[in-house]
């Protein structure tokens, strides 16, 4: 027998087997024991999540012949084992995507005057039923409102918005969510002991976290794992295969623009690169790290945060304040976008983690800000200087001089100081008094000092109007 992949060898057949749609699976078996079955229902949601699957286990307890309806199929019978196998006759799924086309909709509608052959119910599921034309959902809108007896539509789609809204005023739509990463491990750690796999729970995390709550993602990546033909499947393991950057990385790049250390970071983003990693991956990674970084320090519970990294990134977020995790994010945010357009990607990635080592040397908005209004310059730290020791006055017999002698000393020191003063009064340049017409004709040449210098206060500066200019302070006003 061929070898059977994991999302079909572990896919759902009962409505207690589907994970994390509790909310679904309970109206939907309320709605068998009721007798309230609808004729048409609209399932939506990420991929992986189990549309299709539950349309599968519903149409199986609507026309199960042990004991249907029922919320409890069998899976034994001939039209569970149909459904199952995707051949039995009385439900039929097709594909949206290759059957756009209004005549296909017409040759189905031929199909709904016939009466199902061995069940109860004749059940069409459409998988990504947006893919259908406007023609083809016209054609779909009578039907829906007056289908003929027996028969139950079932559209799945991942992208709802692109459904025309008078279908979806026919159905009952289901949002399925994404599921979150403690069901998925949990999924892949039982799954695993009945397959005798060894695996570190690091690992599952990292396989759950990658996944972004699919499911049939997680049960693919778990597949291509285990042909990795190991033992025991460690963490390293996981992330050398699917290109994951480990945390302890972005953490080291946090610590060295701490430490004002460019080369250091320069050099962890070029072992990045030189492993193979795709550079937009690197950055989403990134991003998200500083991401919950940021929820971290508000006291937020993350599911995505392992108990293992949790120490690590308190550690690290008290060295940063909100604002500077926030601009970090923005440069890496510009950063994707300018790789989209660059032919140098390496080269822009370099440039902004060269701007985030000098994080340090940035002045808080709020303070540039304020001196701007008040028209003060901004406060630097105080240097510290060290108080002069005073020193021990020894007696010294000084010989005092005749009469004369003093008075032509004198008189020829003050003639010495006069000529000294006059001096420095010549050398001294003159400086014309500042007008507002002089400084709006060196705008330009102080954004173009400013931009070099001070980038936030140079776009701040170049936004602003002059108010006033008074005891050659220059008093600027938002635009």
């Amino acid at each position: 027998m061929a070898y059977l992949i994991l999302a079909r060898k572990y896919r759902p057949q009962t409505f207690d087997e589907v994970y994390a749609q509790d909310h679904i699976t309970k109206i939907l078996k309320n709605t068998i024991e009721m007798d309230r079955t609808a004729q048409a229902y609209l399932f939506t949601g990420p991929r992986g999540v189990g549309k299709t699957s539950l349309a599968r286990i519903f149409a199986k307890s609507l026309n199960c012949l042990s004991d249907g309806p029922t919320t409890t199929p069998c899976n034994t019978c001939q039209n569970c084992t149909e459904i199952t196998q995707g051949n039995s006759s009385d439900v039929i799924e097709i594909d949206g995507a290759s059957n756009t086309g209004v005549e296909d909709i017409r040759d189905l509608q031929k199909e709904l005057m016939y009466a199902p052959s061995n069940s109860r119910n004749k059940i069409y599921i459409i998988d990504e039923v947006h893919m259908l034309s406007k023609n083809a959902f016209n054609a779909l809108l009578k039907t829906l409102e007056e289908p003929p007896e027996k028969v139950v539509f079932i559209f799945a789609t991942t992208e709802p918005h692109k459904v025309i809204p008078t279908i979806i005023s026919r159905c009952q739509r289901f949002d399925f969510k994404r599921i979150p990463i403690p069901a998925i491990i949990d999924r892949l750690s039982s799954i695993c002991k009945i397959d005798g796999i060894s695996i570190d729970p690091e690992a599952l995390f990292a396989i759950g976290k990658k996944a972004d709550g699919s499911m049939r993602d997680a049960l693919s990546l778990m597949d291509q794992i285990i042909a990795y033909g190991k033992d025991y499947i460690s963490l390293v393991d996981v992330l050398s295969i699917f290109g994951i950057v480990h945390t302890d990385v972005f953490y080291k790049i946090l610590l060295s623009v701490t430490e004002k250390n460019a080369s250091s970071i320069i050099e962890l983003l070029h072992d990045i690169l030189e492993k193979g990693n795709d550079i937009q991956e690197f950055l989403n990674g990134m991003l998200d790290y500083i991401r919950n970084l940021l929820l971290l320090k508000l006291e937020i519970e993350i599911p995505t945060v392992s108990k293992a990294n949790r120490k690590q990134m308190l550690e690290i977020s008290d060295k940063f304040e909100d604002d500077d995790l926030l601009y970090i994010m923005t440069i890496l945010i510009k950063t994707k976008m300018d790789i989209k357009s660059s032919s140098n990607p390496t080269l822009v990635a370099e440039m902004a983690f060269i701007k985030i080592s000098r994080l340090s040397e940035l002045q808080s908005l709020d303070k540039i800000i304020d001196s701007i209004n008040t028209g003060k310059p901004v406060q630097m730290k105080p240097t510290k200087i060290k108080p002069v020791r005073k020193q021990p006055v020894q007696n010294v017999e000084v010989a005092v001089p005749e009469q004369q002698e003093t008075t032509i000393m004198h008189e020829k020191t003050e003639e010495v100081k006069a000529e000294i003063q006059k001096e420095a009064e010549e050398e001294k340049p003159k400086i014309d008094k500042l007008t507002i017409e002089a400084v709006e004709e060196s705008l330009d040449d102080i954004a173009k000092v400013l931009s070099k210098r001070k980038p936030i206060v140079a776009n701040y500066f170049i936004k602003c109007q002059i108010r006033n200019l008074s005891n050659n302070f220059l008093h600027l006003a938002s635009a």
